[in-house]
């Protein structure tokens, strides 16, 4: 039988899903739209280390990161703030492509995928 935990729920989603050995977040926004792009993906990016924890992994346990940019031509700095998170770290798939995002000054979202045993 499969074993389904939830994070943060509410009446539209959860943040982040544990079943089994297998983890999924929500796609994260920052909290400050204020930031430019390497901000809000460093602040991004702890969303994800914090809701990883809280179902007992860690970056080291990604698989596959998928990422928005509302801008493309923020690739290249994107990754600054990308590569240094995942400095020393297993390396996971990713996806990453320019989208229109929720209104609101958001640059970027990112959604995390990882597996622990």
């Amino acid at each position: 039988m499969t074993s389904i935990t939830r994070i943060k729920e509410n009446h539209l989603m959860s943040q982040v899903v544990r079943y089994d050995h297998f983890i999924e977040t929500a796609g994260q926004v920052c909290a400050d739209t204020s930031l430019d792009i390497q901000g809000q993906t460093h602040q991004v990016l702890a969303q994800i280390d914090q809701l990883l924890s809280q179902v007992g992994a860690s970056k080291q346990d990604l698989t596959r990161v998928q990422i928005w940019l509302a801008d493309i031509d923020d690739f290249a700095e994107m990754n600054v703030a990308y590569e240094a998170w995942l400095a020393n770290c297993p390396k996971p798939v990713r996806a990453c492509v320019g989208s229109d995002l929720v209104s609101g000054g958001y640059l970027i979202e990112v959604q995390a995928f990882a597996y622990i045993k």
